[in-house]
């Protein structure tokens, strides 16, 4: 088994990948999501051009996800992915959380609808950087377009690292880096451009999808990203790219 050796005291502004205290980006990511909570799925769909639900069915199929699973779901939202595999696996229970409390007022509208189809969800406000769960607590940990909005990383893949089991999965979907040059230049053009289009249209404001478009050119690649998950301590780590690799499905072990 690995064994973590990265430094949990380090911070960065998500939208440039500098470092910066801790609240610069807290602050903004949650007035940027209580914000768009009731538009959030909408400019998703848009925005990506109806891809996104193929990504969460890509996520869930590629998770280890059993009947006997317990699941929490960090920077859950709005519940995109808990309903996914409360619709392709069936997990035992999962606990959508999310930092935002507004995005869970969306994911309870749809608990409230019947989405998440006899599976046990409970919602709860969590920060993925300090969860408030037991050592070795879930079989399975998903998180979906979240990591790149927190500033300590590193801490937060430590705490997801310690609130898995052995043997247990955490299941990432993270934008990323299409590794044909031609497409990366297309897709920093549309990051730049279009995305922020989107969420003027969704939105009637454009301001905080600058800013998500900032944090997509600021993360690390598809390789990038790995490294940091075996530094966390996880082992077989493995990549899917999604759409030319505009996105990729990380999936990591605790052995």
């Amino acid at each position: 088994m690995s064994e973590p050796h990265t430094n949990l005291e380090h911070s960065i502004d998500t939208a440039t990948g500098q470092e910066a205290p801790a609240s610069v980006s807290s602050e903004r990511v949650k007035k940027i999501f209580t914000d768009i909570a009731w538009n959030y799925e909408k400019f998703n769909k848009y925005s990506s051009f109806g891809q996104y639900r193929s990504w969460l069915r890509t996520l869930i199929d590629k998770s280890p996800i059993t009947s006997d699973s317990l699941m929490l779901d960090i920077a859950g939202g709005t519940g995109d992915v808990t309903f996914t595999a409360c619709e392709r696996k069936q997990p035992a229970s999962i606990i959508l959380s999310d930092y935002t409390p507004a995005m869970l007022e969306v994911a309870q509208a749809r608990l409230d609808a019947g989405e998440a189809r006899g599976v046990a969800v409970e919602l709860a406000v969590v920060d993925g950087q300090d969860i408030p769960y037991e050592d070795e607590s879930f079989d399975i940990v998903t998180m979906s377009y979240g990591i790149r909005n927190m500033p300590e990383r590193e801490k937060a893949l430590s705490e997801m690292y310690r609130v898995l089991k052995k043997g247990g999965a955490l299941c990432i979907l993270e934008f990323s880096t299409p590794p044909n040059p031609l497409m990366r230049l297309g897709y920093r053009i549309y990051l730049r451009w279009g995305i922020p289009a989107w969420g003027k249209i969704c939105t009637g404001d454009a301001s905080g999808f600058v800013y998500l478009a900032k944090s997509i050119n600021a993360f690390p690649d598809q390789e990038g990203f790995s490294q940091m998950l075996r530094n966390a301590g996880f082992s077989r780590v493995e990549y899917t790219n999604v759409t030319f690799g505009v996105a990729a499905v990380h999936i990591a072990y605790k052995d």
